[in-house]
């Protein structure tokens, strides 16, 4: 089936309406309930849900307001200031790195380029409809679209680990955010410095805590 036209507004609330198209009319119903899903990032055994509402954003350790060009808040314990501007300049702290990224829109194919720097690691991140690709935080991500998820394989270098499996869940009611924000927003959460930590030598994959598969 051809996906439908995305809206300029964003990548995300764009994604949910495709969901939808595919699902029929039980998914359109779906999409008026008042009680919102989390958007889902695990990588490997780490998991991690995120409620975005109309002037908040938070999970696990990431609380963020949604003010006029930017989020503010926390991660961590740790301050998040970032800001963009009219023309897709995303810059700021997160976290203690410094965040300095453009935003390019992929007019007239949907989707985002964001290209720049995340901390001390350069970054170029491909977010579509139809798959995620690219790197950010010192880590490449290959996550093409499979059912209603993006789901893949991130490979970091050596301090960060082995390959690991990812899946991006995205609810199809998710609060619709602009193009620029989703962008920012995903870079956050693609950097690693949201994820609860990898498990420690001796724990058991699955088993409470951040180690809980996803559903």
């Amino acid at each position: 089936m051809t996906q439908p036209p995305f809206p300029r507004r964003g990548l995300l609330a764009p994604l949910a309406a495709v969901l939808v198209w595919s699902l029929g009319p039980l998914a359109g119903a779906q999409v008026t309930v008042s009680v919102r899903e989390p958007l889902l990032l695990q990588v490997g055994e780490r998991r991690f849900q995120l409620q975005v509402g109309s002037e908040s954003i938070s999970g696990g350790g990431l609380e963020l307001r949604r003010v006029q060009g930017g989020l503010r808040g926390t991660l961590k314990g740790q301050p998040v200031a970032l800001k963009w501007n009219e023309d897709g300049a995303i810059t700021g702290r997160a976290a203690g790195a410094s965040v300095q990224l453009d935003a390019i829109s992929r007019a007239p194919q949907p989707g985002l380029i964001l290209r720049g720097w995340f901390g001390a690691d350069p970054a170029e991140l491909t977010l579509t409809p139809t798959g995620i690709s690219g790197s950010v935080g010192g880590c490449d991500y290959s996550l093409p679209m499979a059912g209603n998820r993006y789901t893949g394989w991130r490979t970091c270098d050596a301090t960060r680990g082995p390959p690991a499996p990812v899946t991006l869940r995205i609810p199809d009611n998710l609060v619709p955010l602009g193009l620029t924000e989703e962008g920012a927003l995903l870079a956050l959460l693609l950097s690693d410095e949201a994820l609860p930590p990898a498990p420690s030598t001796g724990e058991t994959p699955g088993v409470g805590g951040s180690g809980t598969p996803s559903p």
